[in-house]
């Protein structure tokens, strides 16, 4: 393997340590050799000459557009269609039907947090269409964001490769929803359109998307580092809407980070998002009504004064 490096050794950890330090991502063990080639294209797309001379450049200019180009390079996640099946069929025979009373004749969203190159998405997409007459006068949409990349360019084109759509795809989906095109396969415009995707900062502020009735975050909590996992907690928490799900993998679980999310009872890794609770903020000008129950007190008080007076 070292024959095909050529970055500079003292880099490699340097490039680790700022994808830590900006997406609070550990990229592991192997992280030379996935630098090395995950970078390669992005120098030539980047217009230098080699991948030393663009690391170079991110470091004796600090350009922040690069280094988050280069991060979110680092960060595309090899993914399939239908990865965790257990999981992701838990939005159809779980959560919509604990929603669809509450949500039916309106429009239910669903977030595919992190979701890479697409495939998340279309298969959440594709399984909604699939189970459609379940859920009559009901209309989905799914939003699929992740760092800015040349995997979120991907999973607009809702284009891949024959061997990207062997990797976990039917073959009757696999020809219900997709045309061949050339050598590679396209998801139909129908599918498409039930999806759109938007860039983000996964460890920023996201109340701008809105809220969502579904987030799915399946298999990525691991690879963040603890002051991360909280950060991103903290943000898929105000994503949610109240009495709404967020899901995981089938082994994952918040643990005792939870930021107002329980646990459903025999679905570990599903949780609903806490009904929010009005507090009442009370005006000390105002005076306060008395702890009194009835008003014979009163009409005692009354009685004498009229007594009184006779």
């Amino acid at each position: 393997m070292s024959a095909v490096l050529s970055l500079n050794p003292t880099y490699y950890e340097a490039l680790k340590r700022l994808t830590l330090e900006l997406a609070g991502v550990n990229l592991g063990s192997d992280h030379a050799f996935l630098i090395e080639t995950r970078l390669s294209s992005l120098s030539r797309k980047e217009g230098f000459k080699s991948l030393d001379e663009m690391v170079e450049e991110l470091f004796k200019s600090g350009q922040s557009n690069l280094a988050v180009k280069i991060v979110s390079s680092l960060l595309e996640r090899d993914t399939h269609f239908y990865t965790d099946r257990e999981s992701l069929d838990k939005i159809e025979n779980v959560i919509l039907p604990a929603l669809y009373p509450i949500r039916k004749g309106g429009k239910i969203q669903i977030l595919s947090f992190g979701c890479s190159s697409g495939q998340e998405a279309y298969c959440i997409a594709m399984a909604l269409d699939k189970a459609k007459d379940k859920f009559p006068d009901t209309t989905f949409e799914v939003i699929g964001v992740d760092y800015p990349s040349t995997a979120l360019d991907r999973a607009r084109a809702g284009r891949y490769t024959h061997f990207e759509a062997q990797r976990g795809l039917p073959i009757r989906d696999l020809i219900t929803y997709f045309d061949r095109q050339a050598e590679d396969w396209v998801v139909k415009d129908h599918i498409r359109k039930m999806v759109r995707f938007e860039e983000a900062h996964l460890l920023s502020k996201l109340d701008t998307l809105g809220q969502f009735d579904i987030v799915v975050f399946r298999n990525a909590l691991p690879h963040y580092s603890s002051p991360a996992q909280v950060r991103v907690l903290r943000g898929l928490s105000t994503l949610v809407k109240p009495l709404s799900y967020l899901l995981l993998g089938t082994h994952e679980t918040l643990n005792h980070i939870n930021f107002g999310f329980d646990p459903l009872p025999k679905e570990p890794h599903i949780f609903i998002r806490r009904e929010a609770k009005v507090q009442i903020i009370e005006d000390p000008n105002i005076k306060k009504p008395s702890d009194r129950k009835t008003f014979e007190k009163a009409k005692r008080r009354l009685k004498d004064i009229s007594d009184m007076r006779a």
